[in-house]
């Protein structure tokens, strides 16, 4: 039976196109999210059934974290926070998908926000975390790799 993707089809055209076949099984992201103790957000979850859990742990174009270092990531990002004057701290709510340590920004989303959530972004030094895209779906249609692979097949479909 063919999963039915309610969020990420889009990437489905990307995997054909760069041959991507990590793909994970409904069981290995049931285990990641064991290992964790937390539920992801459908669209996250798809990311990982289409692409795989490196591709899935890495989407984030400036992530200073390899999969699996999931836990190493949080703690990159709680490092960020308290460096700040912020008023908010990571509890187990919150998501963290993509930490560059380099320039103190880290993006998350909020576990509780529904299948495809929306994504927030905290830079070092501000007082408070800014919303980056209303969903996790758009979250991903907006980063450079994705851009570009919409570039390239433009330049395809263009050729034909």
């Amino acid at each position: 039976m063919a999963t039915d993707y309610l969020y990420m089809d889009f990437l489905l055209d990307y995997k054909e196109y760069f041959k991507v076949k990590d793909a994970c099984t409904e069981e290995e992201v049931s285990e990641i999210e064991e290992k964790l103790r937390v539920k992801f957000p459908r669209s996250y979850r798809e990311v990982y059934l289409i692409l795989g859990k490196w591709y899935g742990f890495s989407l984030i174009d400036e992530n200073s974290y390899k999969f699996p270092a999931y836990e190493e990531m949080r703690k990159g990002a709680e490092k960020i926070i308290s460096s700040g004057k912020v008023d908010f701290t990571l509890d187990e709510n919150i998501f963290i998908i993509g930490c560059f340590m380099q320039n103190g920004i880290f993006h998350f989303f909020k576990l509780d926000e529904g299948d495809d959530p929306p994504v927030y972004q905290y830079e070092e030094g501000d007082e408070e975390y800014v919303l980056t895209a209303e969903s996790y779906s758009s979250f991903v249609q907006q980063l450079s790799w994705y851009e570009g692979y919409l570039l390239l097949k433009e330049d395809r479909d263009a050729g034909k």
